[in-house]
């Protein structure tokens, strides 16, 4: 309750000021010019009828009145009719009241006179007066902070276009200094083939496979689209070769790809992720547990499963990382709810994805679109 009190003597303080002022005021002059001062009363009567005047006037009947178009024209002269009639009237009751009472000395019959109307009425006119220049000011104010709001949003606006275009330049900067880099690590790496092909044929294949890889990965990186399953799937057996080199020894991997699935189009890098998180979290030395990949078409469904033994990083890390959880945005991004992608631990010994996607999204390349 204190707080509220306090919130509002704080919001009104200057009214306050402002009404204590024009009283002492208004007292102070009518007293040495007329030699005249009154009860109390009186002042406190006439005062709050006037007070409540001038906010009336300003918070309720001109807003009321002033939001109707052409209904204006109508609506304002009959509130105000209504207003002088309702003044004049309170304050011949508090006057009546304050006469019975003796407050205020009036000998003769006190009627409702037009003198005592016509200066009632000069003295409304005054109020509403400040009134209407009040809620004028206030609309005034409000208008310049809205003016302020939008000149602020507009200035937020073309400071984020500025960080954008800021942004999209380092963005192009970028972009150029990645084809020049993967450019001279290509020639290096063409170089270094030509340089051991006699000597060790298979280093040599093993740096085709390589650059293969990272030149399908990059370019996957850059386009706009989507990129045939069936090169996605030699770079999984790039993939597959690779770290049979690195491990010196067969890895107990299979894959069965039905030829129609190759002429599909698929966002990129899918295929080639899970493969990579079947080798990285997987156990493919295992000879009595194979891993398998197979890509598939059921009932106009592309189906793509992997399912692999669980490897010693299981227990460390779990498979389910940042490859699998970026899978899942793109796809998402790409087919949005008509796409199904399940990863799950079998009995502790397998870990399997499952992926289904309609056939038809994915007969033709085209531009990324979120469904």
């Amino acid at each position: 309750m204190q707080k509220e009190i306090y919130k509002w003597y704080k919001e009104y303080r200057l009214h306050l000021l402002v009404w204590l002022l024009y009283i002492l005021y208004e007292t102070v002059v009518i007293g040495l010019v007329f030699h005249v001062y009154g009860h109390p009363m009186t002042y406190l009567g006439h005062y709050v009828i006037e007070i409540s005047l001038f906010y009336i006037h300003a918070n309720v009947i001109l807003p009321w009145a002033l939001k109707g178009g052409f209904k204006l024209f109508w609506r304002l002269p009959i509130v105000l009719i209504i207003e002088v009639w309702l003044y004049i009237f309170l304050n011949y009751a508090i006057d009546s009241i304050l006469i019975r009472n003796g407050i205020i000395k009036y000998n003769a019959p006190f009627v409702l006179t037009i003198t005592y109307q016509l200066k009632t009425l000069y003295r409304e006119l005054l109020f509403i007066g400040f009134s209407t220049g009040y809620y004028y000011l206030k609309r005034y104010n409000r208008e310049k902070e809205k003016t302020n709001d939008l000149e602020k949003q507009q200035l937020k606006e073309i400071i984020n276009r500025q960080k954008f275009e800021q942004q999209l330049a380092k963005t192009e900067n970028d972009f150029l200094k990645a084809q020049i880099n993967p450019h001279f690590l290509f020639n290096t790496l063409d170089f270094i083939y030509h340089k051991i092909l006699l000597e060790s044929p298979a280093a040599a294949n093993t740096i085709i496979a390589l650059s293969e890889m990272m030149r399908f990965a990059i370019d996957a990186d850059k386009i706009d689209g989507y990129v045939l399953l069936g090169d996605e799937i030699e770079q999984v057996n790039n993939l597959i070769h690779l770290n049979q080199l690195k491990k010196k020894e067969s890895l107990n991997f299979a894959t069965q790809i039905e030829d129609e699935a190759r002429g599909l189009f698929l966002i990129p890098l899918v295929v080639l992720t899970l493969t990579e998180n079947m080798i990285k979290h997987g156990d493919l030395s295992a000879s009595s547990k194979p891993s398998l990949l197979s890509i598939s078409i059921k009932h106009d469904q592309l189906i793509i499963n992997t399912l692999n033994p669980i490897g010693l990083s299981y227990a460390v890390e779990k498979p389910v990382g940042n490859g699998i959880k970026n899978i899942t945005n793109r796809l998402h991004y790409a087919y949005g709810q008509t796409v199904v992608f399940i990863h799950r631990v079998l009995e502790n010994e397998y870990f399997e994805t499952f992926i289904s996607i309609p056939v038809e999204l994915l007969r033709e390349r085209r531009s990324f679109s979120n469904n």
